[in-house]
């Protein structure tokens, strides 16, 4: 009964009781202590007791006016702290039912950083900042990052707390302490997946792009950022998808500079591309929520990126074509389908989804068209000996195919690659060169014109007109029978029967009359389209549908 008149007849503390009450608080923590024999001497019940007392009846102005404001920030941390490590480190599952020590804290801690919050808030994020440091506390950090993220889920803004953990790794970045920067970073890529972030400053977003850029860039001396590079990889990756669009489109457009522009080794540009990868595959060229801002940084990037497909230098190239295909595709899986290249027979069901609202896109491509020939003419001429860089190229071109699948589109990539065939059809040898060198550029010749007709193949897949799918299937066909080097699968080496031919006859190759005449009948008149394959409901190996129904199997197992 005492307890609950005492609900009613409860007064606000005035300053000095306050203040009386701090100093009461300081001695039950143990502040002035040793960190390392304070736990044991802690006075949970009393300590919790006075905190409560304090964070009920203090009035605001009160606490934000009185010096030992950090203390109670500070004690509070302590029972957090004690919190946090009877609660992760529980020595036995029987603990589970009983009620944990220091079982208020959180919620003592987080009404105190409310008396508090917004005016100090710098204040706050100080504190908690200072007492990890001085308790020597960023080595265990899962207890760091309880303790960030109690922070985080108060009213307070978020984006001040990532703004002085990025300033406290750039500190001792200076300072050489590699070993703190790299349990910094550890709790700084677990606090970034929290999904409280506000919008944060431009500025801490280049910090860290300079942090990463840097410490992959040192790569070639091996020093000892270099050992941070994942750390502010992962931060990196787990930022990209927390930010807006339009953050997320200056991220991107900073990137492209650094990684194609800046003189580094093939290995760190590939690294260091990853990151761009990633960015990529959260966007898209056409983001429809958002067309006003993104219609001329897309137009930018896209001319960007084909200046990069055309550069002489491979790594840049192919690199380029990665990051354009993943700018294309919408997040529908379809480039699985695009591993390498194969044959889309047109009585098959594939797991390509087609795009359906791409006409920002379609106009984008009208745009380009030239520009995206000519840079891939170059880059296919110049940088398609290795079957992998093949392959990347066929992604490309079966990206555009798919996720804008028009007359426009496809006409212009039969265009391209009837050029393509043209280019490797009569391919110049030397006199002087080798056996050795004609065999590879042969088997160099054999890959791209199996990719031709790999893509080919999907455009009829696609546009499923009569007359195209017979005259593709007649040169399919002939090649089955008198070349079969020439149809995918790619192949580091070719061997070739008696009955082979290995010269030209133009039986074995699309013409181009023959290719335009069936474009026309498909698009301009319109002819009939034949029906889609339905998919087949099948019980594979790994399907979970599939039971075993009695047998002897089911009886040795128990079943």
């Amino acid at each position: 009964m005492g307890r609950f008149s005492a609900l009613f007849s409860r007064k606000k503390l005035t300053s000095a009781k306050t203040r009386l009450l701090v100093d009461q608080l300081k001695t039950s923590c143990g502040v002035f202590l040793d960190p390392t024999i304070r736990s044991p001497n802690i006075q949970e019940a009393r300590a919790l007791k006075i905190l409560r007392q304090i964070v009920t009846r203090s009035q605001r102005h009160i606490v934000q006016y009185i010096p030992e404001r950090d203390a109670i920030l500070e004690c509070s941390l302590i029972l957090v702290q004690n919190y946090v490590a009877h609660l992760r480190l529980r020595p036995s599952p029987l603990k589970r039912f009983r009620q944990e020590p220091f079982a208020d804290a959180k919620v003592l801690f987080q009404a105190a950083i409310d008396l508090l919050v917004p005016e100090m808030l710098d204040e706050v994020i100080d504190t908690t900042l200072k007492f990890l440091q001085t308790e020597n506390l960023w080595q265990v950090e899962f207890i760091c990052v309880e303790i960030l993220m109690f922070v985080l889920e108060c009213r307070s803004p978020s984006a001040p707390l990532l703004s002085k953990l990025i300033d406290r790794i750039e500190r001792f970045l200076a300072l050489s302490d590699i070993g703190q920067v790299r349990h910094m970073l550890s709790v700084l890529q677990i606090v970034i997946v929290s999904q409280r972030w506000d919008l944060m400053e431009y500025s801490e977003l280049a910090k860290l792009v300079r942090f990463y850029h840097s410490s992959v860039m040192i790569g070639t001396s091996r020093n000892q950022i270099y050992e941070l590079r994942r750390g502010f990889e992962k931060c990196l990756k787990n930022l990209i998808p927390r930010l807006s669009i339009g953050d997320l489109y200056s991220f991107f457009v900073m990137m492209l500079p650094l990684v194609f522009d800046t003189d580094m080794s093939d290995e760190a540009r590939i690294e260091f591309g990853s990151t761009v990868e990633h960015a990529a595959s959260t966007m898209t060229v056409y983001d429809p929520r958002n067309r006003m801002h993104t219609a001329q940084v897309s137009t930018f990037i896209v001319e960007y990126l084909l200046r990069c497909i055309a550069s002489e230098d491979p790594t840049r190239s192919i690199l380029a074509c990665k990051v354009l295909t993943k700018l294309l595709e919408r997040g529908q899986h379809n480039p699985n389908q695009f591993q390498s290249p194969t044959i889309f027979h047109m009585d098959t069901y594939y797991e390509i989804v087609l795009a359906t609202d791409f006409a920002p896109l379609q106009e984008l491509l009208v745009e380009q068209r030239v520009h995206l020939e000519q840079a891939l003419l170059q880059a296919i001429e110049r940088h398609s000996q290795r079957k992998m860089n093949v392959e990347v190229f066929y992604q490309l071109l079966c990206t555009l195919l798919v996720e804008a699948p028009s007359g426009f589109t496809a006409s212009a990539i039969s265009c391209l690659l009837l050029k393509v065939q043209k280019m490797f059809l009569n391919y110049p040898t030397d006199p002087d060169s080798s056996m050795l060198a004609d065999q590879q550029q042969q088997q160099h010749n054999n890959r791209i014109h199996a990719t031709i007709m790999a893509v080919m193949t999907l455009i009829n897949w696609i546009h499923r007109s009569g007359s195209m799918n017979a005259y593709i299937t007649q040169v399919l066909h002939n090649r089955f029978d008198h070349a079969p080097s020439l149809n995918p699968p790619l192949r580091e080496r070719y061997r070739y029967a008696p009955h082979h031919v290995s010269w030209y006859e133009r039986r074995l190759f699309f013409d181009s009359l023959e290719i335009r005449y069936c474009l026309w009948k498909c698009f301009r008149i319109s002819e009939e389209k034949i029906p889609k394959p339905a998919r087949m409901r099948t019980r594979s190996y790994n399907d979970p549908r599939r039971r075993l129904d009695g047998g002897t199997l089911n009886v040795f197992a128990g079943m």
